[in-house]
């Protein structure tokens, strides 16, 4: 049922550009005392979504890691098969792998990333932690609720339906997830509009919000957490809730971006990365 449901955007081969694939920078010479960055993308990101903040690691002379999740990328059709706890335990081992080859390592998450981040780090000790735009409430009170009743009321959603494909918000949406498409082709169109979310993903979603924020107080490592005033995914006061319930926040940079504070394009970029980097680096001074 999968392979049929998602085979559009099979065809579409999405995610064939070498920029989506993982990625593993390092300095010469490589030595323990190397310091490591592991960047953790969001959804339906890949490790694209991470490849600036990666130079701007490796510029500075650390090891920059970004992992492909499964169901991701060049995966996404099997997606709707994925479970949360299977994304957190890749990013915890990875963060395992990291510290047994360097002794300072600093995990950089973005949107679901960040949640990501989150809940391995409250299992596995590393250096510190940065949340760029920290997804981890899904909707709001209502939506909450009353989603019990939704999920078994309608089993299948397709998000794009009803929506107006040639406003620029939606377009310009539509194309950080794929920049190939063509949304001026009728057919392409017709397509996008029958195409399926299972609502067991969302729900899916939801226990991985329900989690970040349970074991939030957990994440006693040293936190970073940059958000944008604009962002229309990641409101600003659900992430200033986040950040009462994070025992370690070092610093709140609270910019004006919205949800892509990791694109180069985006103008608050330059900010970001100087955000990040001056947090991060003392900890490769031994400071």
């Amino acid at each position: 049922m999968a392979e049929d449901r998602y085979a559009f955007l099979r065809e579409l081969d999405l995610f064939a550009d070498e920029t989506h694939k993982p990625f593993y920078w390092q300095p010469e010479p490589l030595q323990r005392k190397t310091p490591a960055a592991l960047l953790i993308h969001g959804f339906p990101g890949t490790p694209a979504d991470m490849r600036p903040m990666g130079h701007s690691f490796l510029a500075a002379g650390w090891v920059a890691h970004a992992p492909l999740l499964p169901g991701f990328g060049p995966g996404i059709a099997t997606l709707p098969e994925r479970r949360f706890t299977e994304w957190v335990e890749v990013v915890r081992e990875e963060a395992a792998q990291l510290r047994r080859d360097h002794e300072v390592v600093v995990v950089v998450g973005h949107s679901m990333g960040a949640a990501f981040t989150v809940l391995a780090t409250a299992a596995e000790r590393v250096s510190a932690q940065v949340l760029l735009a920290p997804y981890w409430r899904f909707g709001g009170p209502a939506q909450t609720m009353l989603w019990p009743v939704l999920r078994w009321v309608a089993r299948r959603w397709r998000p794009l339906r009803a929506v107006d494909l040639d406003e620029e918000r939606i377009r310009d949406g539509i194309r950080q997830f794929g920049p190939e498409i063509d949304l001026d082709d009728a057919l392409t169109r017709e397509r996008l509009r029958d195409l399926v979310v299972p609502t067991e993903l969302l729900d899916e979603l939801r226990r991985l919000g329900d989690a970040t924020n349970r074991m939030a107080p957990r994440s006693d490592v040293p936190t970073l957490v940059v958000q944008g005033m604009r962002d229309g995914m990641v409101r600003p006061r659900d992430t200033d809730r986040l950040i009462r319930r994070l025992p370690c926040v070092a610093g709140y940079e609270l910019l004006d971006s919205t949800h892509r504070i990791v694109d180069q394009d985006d103008g608050a970029w330059e900010r970001v990365e100087r955000a990040v980097m001056k947090f991060a680096q003392p900890f490769a001074d031994g400071r």
